[in-house]
C-alpha cells in the first residue's frame, strides 16, 4: 500500500503545479517551467508502477475530479496495457481541459488499440460515434481516431505485448487446455481482427438461439495456412475440392468430412509439428450447436454432419468437427516453444 500512498502524494503535487503556475502561454517562461516539472513527476510515477499491487483503485481515479489523479489513471493504463478502460479514456480525451492530459491520452489511446480484439475496438467505435463534440480541435481528434480504428476493425493482425491482459488471458486458456504431460511455453502472441468474420460469426450465434454455446479449441497448421485462415476463415468442406491440388489434405475425415479443431493445445500442436513443421496454432471460438458423438472412428469416414446436428465429437471428445466457417471466429496466433518430455497420442479410428 506504500507505493499507492507515493502515488497519491504524486497526483497531490500536480494538482499543486497547476494552482501555483496558471499561464497557458507557451511563451511564458513559466509554461516550460510547468511541463517540466509535470514531466518529472509522468516519470516517478513509472518507476512506482512495478511495485503497485493489482488492487489499485484505477475507477476512482479515473472518475476523479482532480487532474492529478486522472493523470495517475491514464499512466497505469499505458503501464499495464489494459484495454478495458478505452472508452472512459475517448471521453476524457474529448472533454479534456488540460493540453498535458490530452497528449498523454492520445498518446497511451494509439498505444493500446492495438492491443484490443474486435469488440473492443467496435464498442470504442460506437462511443465516439454517439459523441458529438463541437467542430474544431476536439472534433478533428475525433475524426483521427475513428480513421485509426476503421482498419484495424476491418481486418488487421498484431502483436500482443508480453504480461498484458490478453497474454495472460490466452496462457491461462492454453495451460488449461494441455491433454499430456509435455511442457510449453508461450513466445509470441497475435490478435485477429476480422469484421467479415466476426459478423458472420455473430449472425450465426444469433441463428443458433439457445443452442449458441461458445467452445475454445486450437487448430495446428503452417503460419502461413494461419495467417490465410485469419483473413479468409476456414474452408468448407465443399470448398476443398477446388483447392485439393494447392492445400495438403491429411484424409476425408475420420469423425466427418468437415474443418477439424481440438480442444486441448498441445493436440493441435502435435499436429502442427508432425504434420507442418511448425511452432504455431491457432485458437478461436467456435459455435457447436447440437454436436452428433462419433461412437468409433471410421463411422462419419468421409461423411456430411448428421442430419438435425451442427457438428460433430469424436469419440475421446479430443476434436470436433464444424461444417461451416461461420461457425468458427479466429482469435489469436499462438507461437509455442517445447520442452520435450512426453509425446502426444493420436485418437485412433
Amino acid at each position: 500500500m506504500q507505493a499507492i500512498a507515493e502515488l497519491e502524494n504524486l497526483a497531490k503535487k500536480l494538482d499543486e503545479i497547476d494552482d501555483k503556475f496558471k499561464t497557458e502561454d507557451r511563451s511564458d517562461p513559466s509554461w516550460n517551467i510547468r511541463v517540466q516539472k509535470k514531466d518529472l513527476i509522468v516519470e516517478q510515477m513509472h518507476e512506482l508502477f512495478p511495485i503497485v499491487p493489482d488492487s489499485f483503485p484505477l475507477s476512482r481515479y479515473l472518475l476523479s475530479s482532480s487532474f492529478g489523479h486522472q493523470v495517475v489513471a491514464v499512466m497505469w493504463i499505458k503501464f499495464k496495457k489494459d484495454p478495458f478502460h478505452l472508452n472512459i479514456l475517448c471521453y476524457m480525451l474529448l472533454n479534456a481541459s488540460s493540453n498535458f492530459l490530452t497528449y498523454h491520452i492520445r498518446h497511451v489511446l494509439s498505444n493500446i488499440m492495438n492491443q484490443c480484439d474486435s469488440n473492443q475496438l467496435y464498442q470504442l467505435k460506437q462511443t465516439l460515434l454517439s459523441y458529438s463534440p463541437p467542430h474544431g480541435s476536439r472534433y478533428t481528434m475525433k475524426l483521427k481516431l475513428l480513421e485509426e480504428i476503421e482498419p484495424q476493425i476491418d481486418f488487421s493482425i498484431s502483436d500482443i505485448v508480453k504480461d498484458s491482459y490478453w497474454w495472460r488471458d490466452v496462457e491461462s486458456k492454453f495451460f488449461n487446455s494441455l491433454s499430456g504431460t509435455s511442457q510449453f511455453r508461450l513466445c509470441g502472441l497475435r490478435i485477429i481482427r476480422n469484421k467479415k468474420l466476426f459478423d458472420n460469426f455473430n449472425n450465426y450465434r444469433d441463428y443458433l438461439g439457445e443452442n449458441s454455446q461458445i467452445l475454445f479449441v486450437y487448430h495446428g497448421s503452417s503460419s502461413k495456412s494461419l495467417e490465410g485462415i485469419a483473413k479468409n476463415g476456414f474452408l468448407e468442406p465443399h470448398m476443398l475440392d477446388n483447392v485439393a491440388n494447392k492445400i495438403s489434405i491429411l484424409d476425408q475425415g475420420y469423425f466427418g468430412r468437415g474443418i477439424y479443431q481440438g480442444f486441448a493445445a498441445d493436440y493441435a500442436i502435435h499436429y502442427a509439428e508432425s504434420y507442418k513443421k511448425s511452432n504455431e496454432i491457432l485458437l478461436s471460438m467456435v459455435l457447436p450447436g447440437r454436436s452428433y458423438i462419433v461412437k468409433k472412428g471410421g463411422e462419419k469416414y468421409g461423411q456430411v454432419c448428421e442430419s438435425g446436428f451442427d457438428s460433430h465429437l469424436s469419440p475421446e471428445n479430443k476434436e470436433i468437427v464444424l461444417f461451416q466457417s461461420k461457425q468458427i471466429l479466429p482469435l489469436f496466433i499462438i507461437r509455442f516453444e517445447r520442452i520435450p518430455n512426453a509425446n502426444i497420442v493420436e485418437e485412433q479410428c
